[in-house]
């Protein structure tokens, strides 16, 4: 039996997830949870990254304590986008920002001035939003930034982390595609972009496929956590939705490429469908699609799209009124409350990082002449349906992107648990809904370093695992007749 050991840490939580498999089977079990959020200084936004190091040690010594000191590797995914700066003795030049920090707000416009976006797309394929890498850099540029004067090494998050374990400065492929400075084309850094943007091309390290042994664990922290010091850092897709895509149970031998789309439902969802090669014109610049990288150098050509992040701040703010609502208590809320009574659009800038978010939706109802949402279910199921209607606008564009139907959508992580805004999905695509696993980005992150091992063969070996050892549900369409009515009033409260 093998073991792994997957860190799987997202925008709001990381885990210490371990997997063990054994005959084609794979079993997860979680061994450490820890939270993870921004910091706020002043009116900038950070992220605490040396304290994402510190809960990797807790990891490492919680593994030891229950599996002892042999592992058969260790992978990391994070978030995309965000990256670190070290100066020439490898030491962190500040802390670096949240891809949420509002540094970058109107930065688009700026950079277009100095390369216009027909260029940067081409070269990169890469959506536009303000948060990209590539924008968080030209506002240092734009404002002058001293970090910049001392920075010699370019790193994203979970590179930072694996150098930190290992000791190579090194980037992960899925995880360079998220920064919008990477060329899908030449499959390296886009130099050229690069440097008319005013970066310097020797900050950016070489790029390695998803799935390459990095090495192993320095010594010192093997001795300190306790585990053996030729315990392997193998790099799975770093970009956890990368790690997510690995791991769709579909069936690959029913469902060819651009037949089976994924809905990757976190705080962001993430709808697309996995190709052998980018896919870059101005129709798809126009609908503002991106290529992003997967397992074994292939494209997630998706779409961003703001997701649970919505209802994840209406909790928090129904928490600190003391109101203790479960996730089950907002679905059963939104499931009572009234059908299309309300539309937003879920990725309005309004909701990108909102001192309220429930004045935020309340707003932009009233900005748009509607009613406003009040209760708990009102708005817990204006969320739900505004984001299945904008996952029928994405799905839409993606099959005359495509010039192919869709027959069928998996809905993989957290979000995949919802299972009113499942069915809702599945009312308005109008095709099959299957849901999970869960924990697919870890899953992915798991199997990913199996078969870096040689103890999967394949992607179909990979994905055939995922089916046999995680339950998977089918949705059917329910009254799409009028859930396509109602889209099409969806669409008149759009901006």
């Amino acid at each position: 039996m093998s073991k792994f050991i997957a860190f799987d840490i997202g925008a709001s939580s990381g885990r210490t997830i371990v997997g063990e498999l054994e005959k084609a089977l794979l079993h997860l079990d979680e061994i450490h949870r820890f939270q993870n959020k921004g910091v706020q200084i002043d009116t900038n936004l950070y992220w605490n990254v040396l304290q994402l190091y510190i809960e990797i040690l807790n990891g490492l010594k919680k593994y030891v304590e229950k599996y002892g000191k042999i592992v058969d590797g260790i992978g990391i995914d994070t978030w995309g986008v965000d990256f670190v700066l070290l100066d020439k003795n490898d030491e962190l030049i500040g802390y670096p920002y949240h891809y949420r920090d509002l540094r970058t707000k109107g930065m688009l416009k700026k950079m277009f001035k100095k390369v216009p976006m027909e260029d940067i797309f081409s070269e990169t394929g890469i959506q536009f939003m303000e948060l990209n890498s590539s924008t968080q850099l030209y506002s240092m540029i734009f404002n002058n930034s001293s970090q910049l004067s001392i920075t010699d090494t370019l790193l994203m998050v979970p590179d930072y982390l694996n150098f930190l374990l290992s000791g190579k400065k090194l980037t992960e492929y899925s995880i360079a595609t998220t920064s919008q400075l990477f060329n899908p084309i030449k499959n390296n850094w886009a130099f050229s972009l690069i440097e008319q943007l005013g970066l310097k091309p020797n900050w950016f390290r070489s790029i390695i496929p998803s799935g390459t042994l990095l090495g192993t664990i320095k010594d010192y922290i093997a001795k300190e956590v306790g585990l053996d010091t030729n315990t392997k850092i193998i790099v799975p897709a770093s970009h956890d939705t990368g790690s997510a895509v690995a791991a769709v149970p579909v069936d690959m031998e029913i469902y060819l490429n651009g037949e089976w789309a994924y809905l990757s439902s976190g705080t962001w969802s993430l709808l697309g469908v996995e190709l052998d090669r980018p896919l870059i014109n101005k129709k798809v610049l126009e609908y503002n699609f991106t290529n992003e990288g997967g397992i074994n150098n292939t494209i997630r050509f998706l779409k961003n799209i703001t997701g649970m992040w919505l209802i994840q701040e209406c909790k928090r703010l129904w928490d600190n009124k003391g109101l203790d609502l479960t996730w089950e208590d907002i679905i059963l809320e939104a499931k009572k409350a009234p059908a299309f009574q309300y539309f937003i659009n879920p990725n309005n800038s309004k909701f990108l990082n909102p001192r309220n978010m429930i004045n935020a939706i309340q707003e932009y109802c009233k900005e748009s002449n509607q009613d406003s949402p009040r209760t708990v279910g009102e708005i817990s199921r204006t969320i739900f349906e505004s984001l299945s209607f904008t996952y029928k606008s994405v799905m839409e564009k993606l099959e005359e992107l495509l010039n192919k139907k869709i027959k069928i959508l998996h809905i993989i992580s957290g979000g995949s648990s919802n299972t009113l805004l499942n069915q809702f999905t599945a009312n308005i695509l109008d095709i099959p809904i299957r849901t999970g696993p869960v924990e697919a980005t870890a899953i992915g992150n798991i199997l990913t370093q199996a078969y870096a091992l040689g103890e999967i063969n394949n992607i179909y070996e990979l994905r055939a695992i995922v089916k046999n050892s995680f339950e998977i549900k089918t949705y059917s369409p329910k009254n799409s007749e009028e859930w396509n009515i109602f889209y099409c009033k969806y669409k008149r409260f759009i901006k």
